[in-house]
């Protein structure tokens, strides 16, 4: 139950980052606070996404023990 829960967030959390990843490629940011703020949101999924990866290994360790 927990692989598919977090395989779940894990992918909306890369949804994110592709949609931010495209809006900055695009050059449609309006400025360079904001380009700041998006990189700073980017960072911020990439850490959440490690996180859950980090508890899934950490899950399935468990698991197997």
């Amino acid at each position: 139950m927990f692989d598919k829960t977090l395989d779940y967030i894990v992918s909306k959390l890369d949804e994110r980052r592709t949609e931010i990843n495209e809006f900055l490629g695009q050059g449609s940011a309006k400025d360079y606070a904001e380009y700041q703020k998006l990189c700073g949101v980017i960072q911020g999924l990439d850490t959440a996404k490690q996180f859950i990866l980090d508890l899934a290994k950490r899950l399935e360790t468990e698991e197997h023990e």
